[in-house]
């Protein structure tokens, strides 16, 4: 379907997308860099409520935390209720999106359910410190400390420790490029998979994909600067790659990775260089992209049928790099 609106380019859309994206203009009164954090976490937070259905009744949500020093993480963990008591499934750890400023793991409940279902696993999703309060490495800290942390008590998670994979999207495949490539570094938990979505990877704002995606409709180019402004520090190592994953000297030996691209997303050609990279340096990888949808796709998985086929690809996925071949 061919989507315009004032100021940006044509986008010839998936026709089941659109509804989800007239929503989400429409409940903007501001574009997301000019509107105050605080009150822009609040309304949100308040719209994703309106939207909450009745709990699943095949998945058991409960809430947790991770006491890291004087520090507590906050987590969601999801399983299916059909585990048996002494069944050991495979884990996924989830990192969510918002910019690393907005978001909360409960916010993002739609997408753990959809992996817990669809994949058969424990979820676990981490409610990380936020910029600009907290800028990076808190984020980044909380997110590879609930990795480790599911890795080291997986028995009584009821998770099989050698079936572990990160996901994420946008910031969220930040997160999870990060952990993955901290994991190899610092002789980490090993990880089966990595899952990254319309990841940021880089603050490289020339590439083809901000030019043609500069006044998106989701995720603008001014809006990802901003983003990446309050979640980077002054004076930070521009090589660290647990910021900026694509920096990284090496992406040799890092889990196997399967990344998602969108066509109309100012990130598209971070995940397109990360995968480049990740074959040249021998890391197995596979790229979908996602044609006719914008940044931030996902949330409209029971809207999209476009979505639905992505995330179906995404489930099968994890199933192969569970089996005990990998295949």
């Amino acid at each position: 379907m061919r989507f315009e609106v004032d100021g940006m380019r044509p986008m010839d859309l998936d026709l089941t997308y659109v509804p989800y994206l007239e929503q989400l203009i429409a409940g903007r009164p501001v574009p997301t860099h000019l509107e105050d954090v605080a009150v822009r976490r609040a309304r949100v937070a308040e719209a994703r409520r309106s939207l909450v259905v009745s709990p699943p009744e095949d998945v058991l949500i409960e809430t947790m935390e991770i006491r890291d020093g004087g520090h507590t993480i906050p987590i969601r963990v999801y399983r299916p209720r059909s585990q048996a008591q002494d069944q050991m499934l495979p884990a996924i750890v989830y990192f969510h999106g918002g910019g690393w400023m907005y978001g909360s793991a409960e916010q993002s409940d739609p997408m753990s359910v959809a992996y817990c279902r669809s994949v058969g696993a424990v979820v676990v999703s981490p409610d990380y410190r936020l910029s600009p309060e907290h800028p990076f490495p808190a984020g980044f800290d909380d997110c590879y400390r609930t990795l480790c942390w599911v890795a080291a008590e997986a028995p009584s998670l009821r998770v099989d420790p050698s079936r572990l994979a990160v996901t994420g999207e946008s910031s969220g495949g930040n997160l999870a490029a990060a952990c993955a490539i901290e994991a190899r570094d610092r002789g980490g938990p090993s990880l089966s998979l990595q899952v990254l979505n319309y990841p940021a990877l880089d603050v490289a704002f020339d590439t083809a994909s901000y030019r043609e995606n500069a006044e998106a409709p989701v995720l603008s180019a001014v809006e990802m600067r901003y983003f990446w402004d309050a979640y980077l520090p002054d004076g930070l190592d521009t090589s660290d790659p647990r910021a900026l994953p694509l920096r990284a000297s090496s992406l040799g030996g890092l889990a196997p990775a399967h990344i998602v691209v969108a066509e109309y997303d100012p990130l598209r050609d971070d995940g397109i260089a990360y995968a480049a990279r990740l074959e040249a340096d021998g890391t197995p990888v596979s790229l979908t992209h996602a044609r006719r949808l914008p940044h931030g796709f996902m949330r409209a998985l029971a809207m999209s049928s476009d979505v639905r086929d992505i995330v179906d690809n995404i489930a099968d996925a994890f199933q192969r790099a569970f089996r005990p071949d990998g295949q």
